[in-house]
């Protein structure tokens, strides 16, 4: 399998027959915590899932990034789709993911997950965003606490998560 790899400004709405997997993480140092966020799109830029995690013992920052990706394609995987484009705002995973060497990095275990997560879908690719596009995953990462572990919003998706998904996938600032 190729993954192919894109460099994008802003988040855009994926082809039809598409789903776009953005991701986010936070990490917090003091606690070693993590909350990772996960916002799936279909090609009309509506958000067809979502989903938060809290995560204990995450070494550093590309690690949190690197299980909120490893989220997302589950996630994605779950629901069923075969097209599949995985939006970061994280280059150097983006660029690990794509590179065999990087089975010897700190995170050689979650890229190999990504990459064989990647094949489970009929087309797939890795996509880069700026932040500033990604504020769904990365509101959805804030919901969750070291009490709210583990959310999803697959049925019911709350009004802010619409409202903020059409700004990422409409977004024309550079």
């Amino acid at each position: 399998m190729c993954i192919e790899l894109v460099v994008s400004l802003c988040s855009t709405k994926p082809e039809e027959g598409w789903a776009k997997v953005n991701t986010d993480a936070a990490f917090v140092v003091e606690d070693f915590t993590v909350r990772s966020g996960v916002v799936i799109h279909d090609h009309s830029g509506s958000v067809i899932g979502a989903a938060a995690r809290w995560f204990e013992g995450v070494q550093d920052v590309l690690s949190a990034k690197a299980l909120a990706a490893k989220e997302g394609l589950e996630l994605a995987v779950e629901l069923g789709f075969q097209r599949v484009i995985l939006e970061l705002d994280c280059q150097g995973l983006m660029k690990l993911i794509k590179d065999p060497a990087a089975m010897r990095s700190s995170i050689g275990g979650l890229c190999f997950d990504i990459s064989e997560l990647g094949k489970s879908f009929n087309d797939f690719r890795v996509e880069w965003v700026r932040r500033e596009a990604n504020s769904v995953a990365h509101t959805c990462a804030h919901m969750v606490s070291g009490t709210e572990r583990c959310l999803f919003w697959l049925d019911w998706i709350q009004d802010r998560l619409i409202d903020l998904a059409a700004g990422d996938c409409n977004s024309s600032t550079i």
